[in-house]
Formats: C-alpha cells, structure tokens, sequence
C-alpha cells in the first residue's frame, strides 16, 4: 500500500504539474530581481587612487570628488623629515606635471582642486607626491616623487 501511494505521487499529473510551475516562478523571479533591482551604478563623480610608494615609504589615499571639486587624501604612511613639505602632482601621461599644492600637515586633509585641472582628473589621470623643500617646489617640478598611483572610478 505504501508502494502505490509512491507510485501514485510520481505518476500524479497534478504533482507534475504544480512542479513545473513553481519552476516557471522561480525562473521569473530570477530574471526579474535585476530589472527590478538593478545593481548599483559606478558613481562616476567620484575617483580613487592609491598613491603607492616609489622607493620610498610614503603612501597616500586620495579620493577626487567631481561634485564638490575637492580631493581628500588620508595619509598611510612615511614621514616629511625635517624642514620638508609633500605636494601633490598631477600627472597627464607624457606632460610635464602640474602641482594641485602643498599637502598640509595631517592624517586626513582636503584640497580643493583648480578648475583648469578638474576635467583632467575626471579623465583618469595619475596622481604623484614628492617630497619638497618647505613651501613646496621651488622649480614648478617635482623634487623627489615617493609615491604615485593612477586614478579609477569607484
């Protein structure tokens, strides 16, 4: 008897039926949550880069807001020494660097950027430190570049 209540349950249109259903639901449902829901889209305002060390140990996050015109930068690690500024560069591939400033004193600063330098970063450009006398560059290049790193959209 056990073995024809079985038998029944597989043989049963009805079962096949209600299976074949709820496989077409869930189909549905897996095709329509991204529609739906889709994921989140990159927020091209915004620009990251990790300012790695070049033969140094200075290492630098920076993150470029398009909307506000400012770069935040959180320093990771290494030391200015004595008597000695890092500045941050902007780097365009074959072009002479341009200062975007003196980086102040700080775990976490904020510098805001130049309007002749903003649509250069939104096209993802490099990001370079260099460690300079007091002030700055002196000669409107950099002195001695510890760290660079590109930038990306996050």
């Amino acid at each position: 008897e056990a073995r024809a209540a079985r038998s029944g349950l597989w043989s049963s249109l009805a079962f096949w039926r209600g299976l074949a259903a709820a496989a077409v639901a869930a189909l549905a449902l897996y095709i329509a949550v991204p529609i739906i829901a889709p994921p989140p889209a990159l927020d091209e305002n915004r620009l990251v880069a990790s300012i790695a060390p070049s033969n140094s140990d200075v290492a630098y996050l920076a993150v470029y807001d398009a909307a506000k015109g400012e770069v935040s930068l959180s320093h990771s690690s290494g030391v200015r020494g004595d008597g000695r500024d890092f500045e941050l560069w902007m780097v365009d591939g074959s072009n002479a660097p341009v200062s975007m400033g003196v980086i102040p004193a700080g775990a976490a600063v904020r510098l805001t950027v130049a309007p002749a330098i903003r649509e250069k970063l939104a096209a993802g450009v490099a990001l370079a430190v260099s460690r300079e006398p007091l002030g700055g560059s002196p000669t409107g290049s950099p002195t001695e570049v510890v760290a660079a790193g590109g930038l990306t959209v996050i």
